[in-house]
């Protein structure tokens, strides 16, 4: 049972609080399960999330980059993290980053009772013995099946297990006029604008179908922004494509949608198909994992990666059957349901967290 006299403050520590499916998961996680501890902090370069974990009363400490490698930045950040605990009574941390768990796995070595949870949002290859190192005594999650392989079979992690992520669900039956307006099918792609998303191949995809009655909507931003904007350009695509930038209005812009695609080449688990599920839409993606444990053939329309010729025909199968759009719609609605739900995944990561503080279930 919790000694009621010790103190239970936890610190998330994640590279930044901006664009990003880890960044909203933190957010999600310091605020939705805030009442089971005694302080919230959050340890990060700082972002679009920062306004909203002041209204919700969460501490975030500004920190400079977790993955800088200059040796004096590393040295500052150990220092500065240092400090963040000691001072806060810090008991717990949820790292959401190989490099933040690698500074907590240096502190535990001077503050041994410090509980450290590791959730890993994505796949890696790279750097394995340090990522091995960074892990020990780390209780690690991974968010989906995919990612624990990575850990098990990778990393050498032997007790890791899946929490799904899941998302809030926003009630709203409004649509975005600039998607509307527009008479034909509307094609949504919500992602990062990163070269990991593989957009370049789904603009190469709808440079491929002659039917003028199906535009695609981009929603998003990114490093990537101005090379798809000059390849857009370079194709002739100006009037079947149209990007419409970072929003805030996500379940909107999913209303307005006739379905989605993501053509992504690597994912930890994608938010937004479950953001679509969600909302009770369909989708094609590619078969990749990360995806293909959301999106399978009742739910969705799955293509190999870099196919933009299977990508094609897919979208143009989707949109002129419109039956068919229905039928996995309604599947993809019941699979979010029933597995990445958002009650569900703040009802695991609770236990997790009142088992690691010695609470009873």
């Amino acid at each position: 049972m919790r000694n009621e006299k010790q103190k239970n403050n936890i610190l998330h520590i994640s590279r930044t609080m901006d664009i990003g499916g880890a960044e909203r998961i933190v957010y999600q996680l310091s605020s939705d399960l805030q009442d089971e501890f005694d302080s919230v902090h959050v340890a990060s370069t700082g972002g679009l999330w920062e306004p909203e974990l002041e209204a919700r009363g969460i501490n975030h400490h500004k920190i400079q980059d977790i993955d800088s490698k200059n040796p004096l930045t590393v040295l500052q950040l150990l220092l500065t993290i240092y400090q963040i605990i000691k001072t806060n009574d810090i008991t717990l941390v949820h790292t959401h980053h190989r490099m933040a768990a690698f500074y907590i796995r240096l502190l535990k070595l001077i503050n041994p009772k410090l509980v450290h949870v590791y959730t890993a949002h994505s796949i890696f290859k790279d750097k394995l013995s340090l990522y091995r190192f960074s892990l020990k005594n780390a209780y690690s999650i991974a968010v989906g099946q995919a990612v624990n392989k990575n850990l098990k079979d990778d990393v050498g992690v032997a007790d890791s297990t899946v929490i799904y992520n899941g998302v809030i669900l926003k009630q709203s039956n409004r649509q975005v006029d600039e998607i509307m307006k527009f008479d034909g099918i509307k094609l949504g792609c919500i992602a990062r604008l990163s070269e990991q998303k593989g957009l370049t191949y789904l603009l190469d995809a709808i440079s491929l179908i002659s039917d003028e009655n199906l535009r695609l909507f981009i929603v998003g931003d990114g490093e990537f922004r101005a090379e798809l904007e000059n390849k857009v350009k370079e194709l002739n695509l100006e009037d079947k494509i149209t990007f419409l930038g970072y929003r805030q209005d996500i379940v909107e812009c999913i209303n307005s949608f006739d379905f989605c695609v993501l053509p992504s080449l690597l994912e930890g688990l994608a938010l937004n198909v479950i953001e679509t599920f969600m909302n009770g839409k369909t989708m094609v993606a590619t078969n990749i994992p990360g995806i293909n444990e959301i999106v399978n053939n009742e739910n969705g329309i799955l293509v190999p990666a870099k196919d933009a010729s299977a990508m094609a025909q897919a979208i143009e199968k989707m949109a002129t059957d419109p039956l068919l759009r229905e039928k996995l719609a309604n599947q993809a609605k019941k699979d979010y349901e029933n597995k990445f739900s958002y009650p569900l995944f703040l009802k695991n990561y609770r236990e997790l967290y009142r088992e690691l503080k010695g609470e009873t279930k």
